[in-house]
């Protein structure tokens, strides 16, 4: 036998007594399965590689090592892509709303500037000022029944010419 075999046998003999004890400290230290099973295969390539080398002193606290140096190496890796994932996704979703709230806000100014200025005055104290109707009716100096009839046609027209915006929002990004 020569000493190329010998020395593999020696490690063979090695990760058949150890491999176990490692993939459990792996596991312990929050690494998921087919990693730490593919972390201790690389830890036993790694002894084997320098076995001509550390054989003689060699001690099994060489290959924890390895494996504790593989085992931050990953969480290191793992932590900053899950803080990288998980800003991007809140940051996507955040800009979203953002542009979508601007981009209601400049619609319903827009469909507000068609109605007529009666109605304006009605729809911006009723919801932007959030008076209630006979709040609105006092400082219009008008009936209930007028606010309520202005507030109507305007939400109709309002609704009216949101759906028309968006149609044509829609036809252009298409």
């Amino acid at each position: 036998m020569n000493d190329r075999q010998q020395f593999d046998d020696e490690v063979v003999d090695l990760y058949t007594q150890h491999h176990g004890a490692m993939r459990g400290s792996l596991l312990r230290r929050g690494i998921p399965h087919p990693v730490a099973d593919e972390i201790v295969n690389d830890v036993f390539v790694a002894v084997r590689r320098r076995w001509p080398h550390i054989r003689d002193d060699f001690s099994i606290g060489y290959a924890y090592k390895i494996a504790a140096n593989e085992c931050a190496k990953w969480w290191t890796q793992n932590t900053k892509e899950e803080k990288y994932r998980d800003r991007n996704e809140e940051d996507l979703a955040d800009e979203r709303d953002e542009y979508l709230q601007i981009l209601n806000r400049v619609m319903i100014n827009q469909a507000i500037k068609d109605l007529t200025p009666r109605e304006q005055e009605v729809i911006h104290l009723r919801f932007y000022r959030q008076l209630s109707v006979e709040e609105a009716a006092e400082a219009l100096q008008l009936s209930t029944g007028s606010v309520k009839s202005y507030t109507h046609t305007a939400k109709i027209k309002l609704r009216a010419k949101l759906n028309e915006l968006d149609n044509e929002c829609g036809e252009e990004e298409q």
